[in-house]
């Protein structure tokens, strides 16, 4: 679901951010960012937008009419989630946590670059490898929850740090200053919530279900339908299901298993009705597609770079450190290439 965002996760996770900086030191100990987070998103209603025009629409509506909600239920999330400082974490498992926005964020911390976009990844690779520098870079390794929330709670004032960086060198380019605050926005809505670990597993319930319904559709007529465009509708009628644990995932599938299912499918058949009927309508994407364009053009100079070709936006976090951790002789071709 690259072109299918719930508009209202960006501003949770900011009044989040903006809560959680207030709160006392014992306090910060004993809540997980996540868990407030989603625990918001599953009181809130979801506001899922396929196009720029809907992302607008619903960001303009969040904000209208959902400010007060959303301050109000994000204090109670704070207040219902605190826990012994000593609890056992179960965090939800990393292959629920996927897409190009985190795979990007994993070569953001690998390489320490706050703002790194998918068209700078080639250019730092290269220059990490002729550096000769891998094994310093970042581990992945877990961090503590005390030390994450520390880390996470920095983000605001990192962000606006890098901003205004950009943006005092707008003029020596050809853009014009209101053009980079537009791309910075953009960039921000992309990379929003990749730092937290939680997942509304209805997204890759409803878009399996979707695809097993295309299947039984002639050809040409499944070709013309959008399964993000299906996706937003079923998500938007249904009570939205955020886990941030391996049990809270657990118990939400059970829960759809035993309650929900025929609910989703019916939910997925009207709304392959309603767009069948209107299947080439000509929308902008999200504003923010761009990046998930830029990445497919990285792929492709990353494949011919490191030489190999099973890199996809799946792994290529993965692929990228294990080829900057292995010594340069691992790497015939590339030396081939770019030894002088």
């Amino acid at each position: 679901m690259s072109s299918c965002r719930n508009a209202l996760e960006e501003l949770v996770i900011e009044e989040a951010e903006s809560q959680y900086k207030k709160l006392g030191a014992d306090v910060k100990k004993r809540v997980d960012l996540s868990e407030v987070i989603a625990y918001t998103l599953n009181r809130l209603p979801p506001m899922y937008a396929t196009t720029q025009r809907g992302w607008v629409q619903q960001r303009k509506k969040a904000a209208q009419e959902m400010g007060a909600a959303i301050v109000k239920t994000v204090r109670n999330g704070f207040l219902t989630t605190q826990s012994d400082v000593l609890r056992q974490t179960d965090p939800i498992p990393a292959h629920e946590l996927i897409s190009q926005a985190r795979s990007l964020a994993k070569l953001r911390k690998l390489f320490g670059k706050e703002y790194l976009k998918w068209k700078d990844v080639p250019e730092i690779v290269r220059d990490t490898m002729n550096s000769g520098y891998y094994q310093s870079l970042a581990n992945g390794s877990y961090v503590n929850l005390d030390r994450r929330n520390s880390l996470l709670a920095r983000s605001y004032a990192l962000r606006r740090k890098t901003n205004s960086s950009l943006l005092a060198n707008a003029s020596k380019g050809n853009r014009t200053e209101k053009e980079i605050s537009a791309e910075i926005k953009n960039f921000e809505s992309y990379m929003s919530g990749t730092v937290y670990r939680y997942s509304n597993i209805l997204e890759s319930l409803v878009t399996a279900i979707i695809e097993r319904r295309l299947q039984r559709l002639d050809k040409s007529t499944h070709q013309k339908i959008n399964v993000d465009d299906v996706a937003a509708y079923v998500l938007n009628r249904l009570p939205p299901m955020y886990a941030t644990s391996r049990k809270g995932l657990q118990n939400l599938r059970q829960r759809v298993k035993s309650e929900m299912t025929q609910q989703i499918i019916n939910m997925v058949k009207e709304a392959l009705s309603k767009v069948t009927q209107d299947p080439d309508r000509a929308l902008s994407p999200l504003p923010f597609e761009k990046f998930n364009l830029e990445l497919e053009d990285t792929l492709v100079h990353l494949r011919e770079l490191l030489g190999r070709d099973d890199i996809t936006w799946r792994n290529v976090a993965e692929v990228v450190e294990e080829c900057l951790r292995s010594p340069r002789s691992s790497y015939p071709m590339w030396n081939a290439k770019h030894d002088v």
